[in-house]
């Protein structure tokens, strides 16, 4: 290998593994990817070569573009391939033993310069480093899939991650023509975790009666702007997929409240009814356009009226101060103040957002919607859901939140909230 070659070493060639290395061939790295068989790398090249072509066929892409990513990608014979790498990146399936039993190895080999980082989406980065001589070197990089096309890296710092580790972990993501956005090892990181009430939330309106599915998922749309509402959205992942990433956020915050997986999901999952893969989740997807399939029992919402702190949300999105305004403040708030709790203890405000924008297809992040409608309106409405709930955690006001609004800085009609506004 010449001096001036970058090597990206890639354990896995799964849909993730197989994404990263594309994404790294086609950024002008050169890269060998290590899987148990070396006809799994093949089947995995072969795979990107089809999808480049496809894009050459349109006019996507030039010829040479895809003759030259495909001319950097090489199959790895063993760890020791990995001696001089800039970079490895392990992107295998979710399990802690597998995962540490290979950095293991890569400890062994690699030198003192090379960044070692995980792709986990929901393990400890802490638990996965230990033992590691070189666990100052060791991060998570966390791609959001299709890794050729998200533009999100979440650059996860574990307790002895050192500061350097993450200023070349950024300095990869550039080349990679990525967005890095840092954050402390913690469950979830920031969007696993910050999206999980825009799911909780639904659910639990779904199951006090508050709204059907379709109500839902069109107040989110139409008030908020969201491309798919939450029930849609859960049939596109799969529900199973879904409720796991909310059992483990959950489990690994040692079981509060807010996090509390919901039985109706629980119970579609028990009934393999897991959405689009299965032809039904939350809606029957048998033909084109879909119906739902999910009925709950709905409360008599005939005598509802809006109350003063609603209204002054609604007059703020420009919204009138309806039920599905009313929806939709119920989930956006629950998000908004996960938001705030992140933006106080591992990550920038501005990431928060960056993160819910790029990586989970956000219209706004939701600290900047927060302060595009004013805190103290954000925390009056925040107050009336916490009264309204008996007083649990899912709207129990952030510090951060009530931090700004008791100082007067009240988002952009003061310049400055969770973010800087200059006039």
């Amino acid at each position: 290998m010449s001096s001036s070659e970058r090597l990206i070493g890639v354990i896995g060639s799964g849909t993730m593994g197989a994404g990263i290395a594309q994404a790294a061939a086609a950024s002008g790295f050169t890269v060998k990817t290590l899987d148990t068989k070396p006809d799994l790398v093949e089947k995995a090249y072969a795979e990107i070569a089809a999808r480049l072509d496809e894009r050459v066929a349109k006019g996507k892409l030039p010829k040479h573009d895809r003759d030259d990513t495909m001319a950097r990608l090489s199959v790895a014979s063993g760890y020791g391939d990995f001696a001089h790498a800039e970079c490895v990146i392990e992107a295998v399936t979710e399990d802690l033993g597998l995962k540490r039993n290979i950095f293991k190895e890569l400890d062994k080999v690699v030198s003192a310069r090379t960044l070692l980082a995980t792709n986990t989406s929901s393990l400890s980065i802490a638990k996965i480093a230990e033992g590691l001589t070189h666990a100052d070197r060791f991060l998570g990089m966390h791609f959001f899939n299709p890794a050729p096309v998200m533009k999100l890296v979440e650059l996860v710092q574990g307790p002895q991650t050192s500061d350097q580790a993450m200023v070349d972990g950024r300095a990869i993501c550039t080349k990679l023509e990525k967005t890095p956005v840092k954050v402390k090892d913690s469950p979830g990181f920031i969007g696993n975790r910050v999206n999980r009430p825009f799911y909780l939330e639904s659910l639990r309106l779904l199951e006090t009666g508050e709204g059907d599915i379709r109500t839902i998922d069109a107040a989110l749309r139409k008030v908020g702007g969201f491309r798919l509402g939450p029930f849609e959205l859960m049939d596109l992942i799969g529900i199973d997929v879904n409720l796991k990433v909310t059992q483990t956020v959950w489990e690994d915050f040692g079981r509060p409240a807010r996090f509390t997986p919901s039985p109706i999901q629980q119970k579609l999952v028990e009934a393999g009814h897991l959405g689009r893969k299965t032809k039904r989740g939350f809606y029957d997807h048998s033909s084109n356009d879909p119906v739902p399939a999910y009925e709950g029992r709905l409360k008599d919402t005939s005598g509802w009226t809006p109350t003063a702190a609603l209204k002054a949300f609604a007059e703020m999105i420009e919204k009138p101060a309806e039920r599905a305004t009313w929806l939709y403040a119920r989930v956006m708030l629950a998000v908004i103040n996960e938001g705030a709790i992140v933006a106080d203890t591992i990550a920038l405000p501005r990431d928060v957002n960056l993160t819910m924008e790029l990586g989970f297809n956000y219209p706004q992040g939701p600290l900047a919607v927060a302060d595009g409608i004013g805190l103290d309106v954000i925390l009056n409405l925040m107050n009336e859901f916490h009264r309204e709930g008996g007083g649990d955690d899912r709207y129990k006001p952030a510090r951060l939140l009530e931090h700004h609004v008791k100082a007067g800085e009240l988002g952009e009609k003061s310049a400055k909230g969770f973010l800087h506004h200059w006039l």
